[in-house]
């Protein structure tokens, strides 16, 4: 089979042919319908990650197809079943695995990274539980809900606790993750949601899916979001950037006893003392999310309640669908098409 695979000493992906997976025991090889790229990736290609790579690699984390083959153990899937596949493998059996957060397991491997992921025309999944069936989706629009989605709902799951009637909620960053973080506040939460992005263009889209504000990120953004919230700062923000531009903005909006929720990997930082934020005010990190969360995010897209901007690419354009997401050509969340699918 073809697959997209990065080589040590290397920033671009070859286009080679590899052994198809088959499976034993508990696992599942899918049939790659769809993989989404991420800026993960991007960060993977520029070695932020160098410690955590095995190299060769097939790289692609987010990833949604059919059922090709399963392993004996397997008695509830069948082939053909359109598939969303969890983010992250944990082992099963740590205190992280049996409590549900397998995203936290040390000994966990990732697809893309640790072991060959979906930027080919099969994957081989660990175990029965890392799928979780669509029903009746579409698995090429469902390809960014194994990280996209799901990272953006396990977000807006955590701080939502603090966003109740009359209160406020900041976005930052409305690309393929925080697109879906605006639909998972309005849906999940009663609070007024203001999105933040350098692009106008983003701003629009986020109001076509539910925010009640849209801010130009910049000179002037902490002020405007003060005044939109009356001077009192918001209850919860998410930074889906992760740069010290966007971090600060975090810091200087997010209101007393409010949280900064950080997802983006942009490698920024933000002071922390006892009075560098609103009183009480409290930071946290989010990782993915559980496979729990994953059922539910299919969920919610089964009632017609969730929406992507997808722009797909043949494997054979991986590279420039990489070119793409860094040059901040994509709208929504690029996926490549490993057989050649298209909305």
């Amino acid at each position: 089979m073809r697959a997209a695979r990065l080589h040590p000493g290397e920033s671009r992906l070859r286009i080679e042919d590899v052994p198809a997976p088959g499976a034993t025991g508990d696992q599942v090889v899918v049939r790659v319908v769809g993989a989404g790229v991420c800026h993960s990736d991007l960060h993977l290609l520029d070695g932020m990650f160098a410690e955590m790579m095995r190299l060769p690699v097939t790289m692609g984390h987010e990833i949604a197809g059919r059922v090709e083959a399963v392993g004996p153990n397997v008695r509830d899937l069948e082939p053909g079943a359109p598939v969303v596949v969890m983010v992250g493998w944990g082992c099963g059996h740590c205190r992280w695995c049996v409590s549900g957060h397998e995203q936290l397991c040390p000994a966990g491997n990732e697809a893309g990274a640790t072991v060959d992921g979906g930027f080919a025309e099969r994957v081989l999944v660990p175990h029965r539980r890392h799928v979780v069936p669509l029903g009746s989706l579409d698995p090429l629009e469902a390809s960014p809900f194994g990280c996209a989605a799901l990272c953006s709902y396990a977000a807006v799951k955590r701080v939502r606790s603090l966003l109740g009637g009359g209160s406020s909620f900041v976005v930052i960053g409305i690309g393929g993750l925080g697109q879906y973080g605006v639909q998972f506040a309005r849906r999940l939460t009663g609070a007024e949601v203001i999105a933040v992005d350098l692009e106008a263009r983003r701003l629009e889209r986020a109001r076509a899916l539910g925010a009640d504000h849209g801010v130009l990120a910049g000179i002037g953004a902490a002020d405007e979001i003060r005044e939109l919230t009356s001077g009192s700062g918001a209850d919860a923000v998410i930074d889906f950037v992760g740069t010290d531009d966007t971090l600060a903005l975090a810091g200087r909006v997010v209101g007393s006893r409010g949280q900064v929720a950080l997802l983006g990997l942009a490698g920024g930082a933000i002071p922390f003392s006892f009075s560098s934020l609103a009183p009480e005010a409290s930071l946290t990190t989010v990782v993915a999310g559980t496979v729990l969360d994953l059922q539910e995010v299919v969920r919610i897209a089964q009632t017609g309640r969730l929406v992507a901007e997808l722009e797909t690419y043949p494997l054979d354009a991986i590279n420039q669908a990489l070119d793409d997401l860094r040059a901040g050509k994509i709208a929504g969340r690029a996926v490549i098409t490993p057989q050649g699918e298209s909305p």
